[in-house]
Parts: C-alpha cells; structure tokens; sequence
C-alpha cells in the first residue's frame, strides 16, 4: 500500500518521483493552469504551434503519476471521503429563529458528486428549461372567446 509521507514533499522529492526536473515544472506549470496540459506546455515551450502544444501536453500529463503526487500530499480517497462526510453535515444559522438548520446550498454540491460516485446519479447533460405553457393558453382562450 501507500506510505504517507509525514511532510509536503519539496522539489527534490518531486523531481525524485516524478523521474526529471522537466516533469517537475511541467506538472506544476499544470496545476498554475487549472490543470490545462495544453497551456502547461504552451508557457514551458511558447515556440510551440497550438496543435503541438495539445498533443505534447497530453503527453507530458501521462507521464505523470497524479496518483502519486496526491498521496505525498496526503490527498487520497480518505481526505476525500473526509471532506465530503463533513460538508454532507454542513449547518448554517437560521436568522430567524436563531438555530442551526442544515445548509442545503452546500450540500447540495457534495450530495450531487456523492450519488455520482455511488453511481445513483448521472451528469445533467443540460440544464433544465422552464416552458411556460399558461401564457399559450390565456392566448388561446382570448382568441376563441373562451373566458370563463
């Protein structure tokens, strides 16, 4: 199994798991870039054309074991698991009566992520659409002498 390392690994730890000082600043280039490949390898070889930069960058990032880096960090599935348990049991005042009550906005996000780890829920391909069909409806009621 995985050991934890007891502090964040400096650059020498990550150069040492990561196997070259290029994949080092690669990786955090990376993760400066909301973990975008292609704008990683743009900054670290900006005479690269746009496609070069797509193809090499993805590259680079499979060369990467996230894994392993995530747990020098001490960001496995128990921290993830940790942090989701907590935020599923978030409160927040009622101003009204002055108790907790559960805070559903946050929830909300983390029981989403929850029930599709579990597998009980899908990604929304789109967002909902109201229709308002009452205003057909007057329409046509108006149009046909139909008032009640």
């Amino acid at each position: 199994m995985s050991t934890k390392i007891t502090k964040k690994p400096d650059l020498n730890d990550l150069e040492e798991m990561l196997g070259s000082k290029e994949r080092v600043l690669f990786y955090l280039t990376w993760l400066k870039h909301d973990r975008n490949a292609t704008k990683a390898y743009q900054e670290l070889h900006p005479e690269a054309k746009e496609t070069t930069c797509q193809v090499n960058g993805s590259k680079m990032l499979s060369n990467i074991p996230i894994n392993l880096i995530t747990t020098a960090y001490g960001l496995g599935h128990e921290k993830y698991f940790d942090v989701l348990r907590k935020a599923m049991d978030s409160t927040k005042w009622n101003d009204f009566t002055g108790e907790r009550e559960p805070d559903y906005k946050t929830i909300k996000p983390y029981h989403d992520k929850l029930g599709k780890l579990l597998g009980l829920e899908q990604e929304q391909s789109a967002p909902n659409v109201q229709v308002n069909v009452l205003n057909k409806l007057d329409n046509l009621k108006k149009e046909y002498n139909l008032d009640e």
